[in-house]
């Protein structure tokens, strides 16, 4: 199978599901072919807009982020989930498995919906239980040993909770239970996971944050940095300012959705001609070191 070009979606919550569903809509839009991608990488909220362009749903889903798309739950936002998560990635130290395993303890001591009540919300996001015919894989993290795990439809994980499990935001979702394991969110250590692209010739990468959960490790600029040095090009998309300000601060808010799709959809607009660029060069492949 190739790997010549590579798309990347972050985490970032109910918010960052509707920016990064307006960025691929703009930029499909303006005719650059992200659904030829050979692999599709999503985590958290980028397991949903993946799963969107695997399926060759994006235009559909974006319309619906005007619409109230699915059924929600109050997500519990709060300076005492957030001093948990503090004392769990202190608990952890700098190692990531650790840290991972802290924050899977500190989730299932927390009272929250349940996997029933949260499969119903993912249920409602998505096209349907089958795994799309699209290269989509999706991250998540193994709650009994802190590992990261990718998977795809050959792991005969069903996929709604595949999709919750890589969502599983600790202490905010339920833990799931799927494939005899428990999961926990993909991006708790890297929000992103730019660095499982590795072996592309070209990278786009949806990044509503920069920076990873646990702050003292390596970021985004240092997984960017560990694929261009292989010889891979790389584009990274962030909210810009128009972005940002629709976002907020609360990436759980499901009111800013429709003005968050927008957003994107114009950002991506703007740079449609440089990630066009980037995405056609695939088609004469980098020279490796």
């Amino acid at each position: 199978m190739s790997n010549r070009r590579a798309v990347v979606l972050g985490g970032g919550g109910v918010a960052g599901i509707a920016w990064e569903v307006g960025i691929l809509h703009g930029l499909l839009e303006a005719g650059v072919a992200l659904n030829d991608a050979d692999r599709i990488i999503g985590t958290s909220a980028g397991s949903f807009a993946g799963s969107y362009l695997a399926s060759n749903t994006v235009a559909k889903w974006y319309a619906a982020q005007s619409e109230g798309v699915g059924q929600e739950i109050a997500a519990p936002w709060a300076e005492d989930w957030l001093d948990e998560v503090e004392a769990a990635i202190a608990e952890g130290g700098q190692e990531p498995a650790a840290v991972s395993r802290a924050l899977a303890a500190m989730a299932l001591r927390r009272e929250v919906a349940s996997q029933a009540e949260r499969m119903d919300v993912v249920k409602s996001r998505i096209d349907g239980p089958e795994w799309p015919d699209g290269p989509l894989m999706v991250t998540a993290i193994d709650a009994d040993s802190g590992e990261l795990h990718l998977i795809s439809r050959d792991d005969e994980i069903p996929f709604p909770e595949a999709v919750a499990a890589s969502g599983a935001v600790p202490g905010v979702w339920p833990v799931v239970s799927t494939g005899g394991r428990r999961w926990i969110d993909g991006g708790c250590i890297s929000v992103n996971n730019a660095g499982l692209a590795r072996g592309s010739d070209v990278v786009i990468i949806l990044a509503l944050r920069t920076d990873g959960l646990v702050r003292t490790m390596p970021g985004l600029d240092h997984e960017v940095d560990a694929l261009r040095e292989e010889g891979t090009r790389v584009v990274v998309i962030v909210p810009d300012a128009g972005s940002a300000a629709v976002l907020g601060a609360n990436p759980f808010d499901p009111t800013v959705r429709g003005a968050a799709a927008e957003a994107g959809y114009r950002q991506a607009l703007a740079c449609a001609a440089q990630i066009a660029t980037a995405w056609d060069s695939a088609d004469a492949p980098l020279r490796r070191s």
